[in-house]
């Protein structure tokens, strides 16, 4: 049993899940590919330029030097200047955000209005708080001065040398222009303009140039600023190394994102599609409403780069822990983003989209609920109801002709149609009443004639039905008596009449042994018919009670044919038995579904052209059995299919063979106790029977 439904699951799925989770392991393999060019690649302009000395960067990196330098002689002068107050000597309240708080807390606290006269009261009051803030504002000044230092300083930093005239800082110690222009990367910045070597990026919007040509700039202002050879070197080799991280990754997550696309797509084309059947299939997923689905997704795709920004700051604490994370959260979001994005497409294939959302439900849900309530109660209190509105109109909106005459014509049209309508299932009734009962009252819209008229129609319906059944039964019942009296008394006839021969001739005669045989023949014929008759009288009066079992129904006919092996030599029938798997079993009673077959052989041995294969098929599917019988009949199949399994119905009109008539009758009947099915079918002179039962 297991091994079958992993067969089903691994024919059904498997295909599906392994596009599944290919889809999360590319899209973690490019992610993490991505967090390798985050955290390893510095520039990413290596992956377009090889060569350094080619980039915009180094010409940048020269701008952002001078740049630096330049603010530090125009800001801060030197770490004396700093400590001494001068950054701070003419501060006001909108030079920093703490003066102002304190300002207006001041003012605030006093119920002051803010004035010239206020704010030199407020600098005299307010002495020491706005020391202390100018104390802070000096640590963080020189904090700064330090930082900016410390970067021009690092080990494959610049040689430098800035002054304005008064204040220089130096790393070198060296005012000579020559002795930077010797280098291979230089920046020179005078009275003169800008000089730059190697020329690459920046332009007339450079912040240098704009500096460089405002009235305020210091022409005594001279900075120089290079690298050393093994500076460069250390950035061209970092350059190389970001341009092979960079060329590398990005090949991977071009590969990952193509192969992303990939499963994705079979995914989407696949979605509620299963093997062997053309109707979309919905999974428990799916009872997720579509506008929920969405919202969800929305949601997701709103948070996610807000957590992905909180991830990525972890890489300040652990780098490893950071990918780790990432990872993670992206195999979670994009699982449980991909299984409602499915759900979506599925609904879309079955056309379900729109219906299955809750705005739709509760809008459809209020309109048939206002359709429902225009439409019900009786007509007259439907025709009260107008009568109030046309008298209330006529009273409110007298002044407004064009108003009342809409309320006149809506409610005289609405009269209309109910006369209409009522004419009509008059004369509905009239047909009915002369005997057409196939005449149907089709009525627009809705309301109670709507329903008056269904009501009739399905009266008439039933009226037809119950003459057709009552038709066919007496039919039946005349058939059941000529064929019941047929069947007895044919063999009955025989054994009075060779009764009376032993009496003439006695049992001493050569023709005694003949005679007895007839006899006994005869006889059985009649046990039979009446052992038959009396169980097809228990089949359809519901005394039987099943013994429902788990039945292995390739061994029961295997069994069946063994025990019938005489009989199918004897028959010069050949019999070929196929199944879609070695063991199906079925829910049912071993011993009635046996005496089912037995009937439906039985039939075979005797209505199936000699010579001829007999085809037994042993199929199933998620909840049931199927066991087809077909064969080819000896004659002309001139009997609908309908009636092959009435009682005492013989596929030999002529009535010359020896079966009851009750055999597909009697098994139709047991198939029912067991809750199951048999159909028949007639295709030319092929025959099949087929049973249907649950699955265990």
């Amino acid at each position: 049993m297991l091994v079958t439904k992993w067969k089903i699951f691994k024919k059904k799925y498997i295909t599906k899940l392994s596009a599944f989770l290919l889809f999360i392991v590319f899209l973690l393999i490019g992610v993490s590919s991505a967090l390798n060019i985050y955290l390893k690649v510095k520039n990413y302009e290596s992956i377009a330029v090889k060569n350094y000395l080619e980039s915009d960067t180094i010409s940048n990196d020269l701008r952002y030097a001078v740049n630096r330098l330049e603010f530090i002689l125009r800001v801060y002068k030197n770490e004396e200047y700093i400590l001494s107050g001068g950054t701070v000597e003419n501060i006001g309240i909108k030079d920093n955000w703490k003066l102002s708080n304190l300002y207006n807390n001041y003012i605030a606290e006093n119920n002051y209005e803010d004035s010239s006269e206020i704010r030199e009261l407020f600098f005299i009051e307010q002495q020491q708080e706005i020391q202390e803030i100018k104390e802070s504002i000096i640590s963080s000044d020189q904090a700064n001065y330090e930082k900016i230092i410390s970067e021009l300083n690092l080990p494959q930093g610049y040689i430098y040398y800035a002054t304005d005239g008064e204040n220089e800082t130096t790393n070198t110690g060296n005012p000579n222009k020559e002795f930077y222009l010797l280098r291979n990367a230089y920046i020179i910045l005078n009275e003169k303009g800008i000089e730059l070597s190697p020329e690459n990026g920046g332009g007339v919007s450079d912040p240098l140039n704009d500096i460089f040509e405002s009235e305020t700039f210091n022409r005594n202002m001279r900075i120089y600023a290079a690298l050393e050879d093994d500076a460069l070197l250390h950035r061209a080799n970092r350059w190389n190394s970001d341009r092979q991280i960079l060329i590398r990754n990005t090949t991977v997550i071009i590969i990952c994102i193509l192969l992303v696309i990939a499963n994705f797509s079979y995914l989407i084309s696949s979605a509620g599609k299963v093997a062997g059947s053309d109707e979309i299939h919905l999974t428990s997923f799916d009872n997720l409403y579509t506008d929920i689905n969405l919202a969800l997704i929305a949601g997701i795709a709103a948070g996610c780069r807000m957590e992905f920004y909180n991830v990525l700051n972890i890489k300040f604490t652990s780098e490893n822990l950071m990918r780790l994370a990432m990872l993670i959260i992206t195999a979670a979001i994009s699982a449980l983003l991909l299984i409602l994005v499915l759900s979506l497409a599925r609904h879309i294939k079955k056309r379900t989209i729109i219906k299955h959302s809750v705005i739709y439900i509760i809008l459809s849900k209020s309109v048939e609920t206002l359709i429902n309530m225009a439409a019900s109660g009786p007509l007259m209190y439907k025709t009260i109801g107008a009568a109030i509105l046309v008298i209330i109109a006529s009273v409110y909106a007298a002044d407004k002709p064009l108003l009342i005459a809409g309320i006149l014509f809506i409610s005289t049209y609405i009269i209309y149609n109910k006369v209409t309508h009522f004419h009509k299932i008059q004369e509905g009734l009239q047909v009915a009443k002369n005997g057409d009962y196939d005449y149907k009252i089709r009525l627009e819209g809705k309301g109670e004639f709507r329903r008056l008229s269904e009501d009739i129609n399905e009266i008439t319906s039933g009226l037809k039905s119950a003459v057709e059944s009552e038709v066919r039964s007496e039919k039946l019942k005349t058939e059941l008596i000529t064929n019941v009296s047929h069947d007895i008394k044919t063999p009955l006839t025989s054994i009075i009449s060779y009764v009376d021969l032993l009496k003439r001739e006695g049992l001493d005669s050569n023709n005694a042994p003949k005679y007895l045989d007839v006899l006994e023949r005869k006889s059985n014929r009649l046990k039979n018919l009446t052992e038959d008759l009396f169980e097809a009288a228990k089949a359809t009066s519901g005394s039987i009670e099943p013994k429902f079992e788990r039945v292995h129904i390739n061994s029961l006919i295997e069994q069946l044919l063994g025990e019938l092996d005489e009989k199918i030599h004897e028959s010069n029938l050949i019999f070929k038995v196929s199944a879609t798997n070695e063991k199906v079993y079925a829910m049912a009673d071993g011993r009635l579904l046996s005496r089912v077959m037995e009937n439906l052989l039985s039939n075979i041995f005797k209505y199936t052209l000699k010579g001829s294969r007999v085809y037994i098929e042993i199929s199933e599917d998620e909840n049931n059995v199927s066991i087809s019988f077909k064969n080819i009949s000896a004659g002309e199949l001139n009997i609908p299919v309908n009636e092959l399994m009435e009682r005492f119905k013989r596929g030999d009109e002529s009535r010359s063979s020896e079966g009851s008539g009750l055999g597909l009758a009697i098994a139709k009947s047991l198939m029912e106790v067991q809750k199951g099915l048999l159909e028949l079918s007639i295709d030319g002179d092929l025959f099949k029977a087929e049973i249907r039962l649950s699955k265990f």
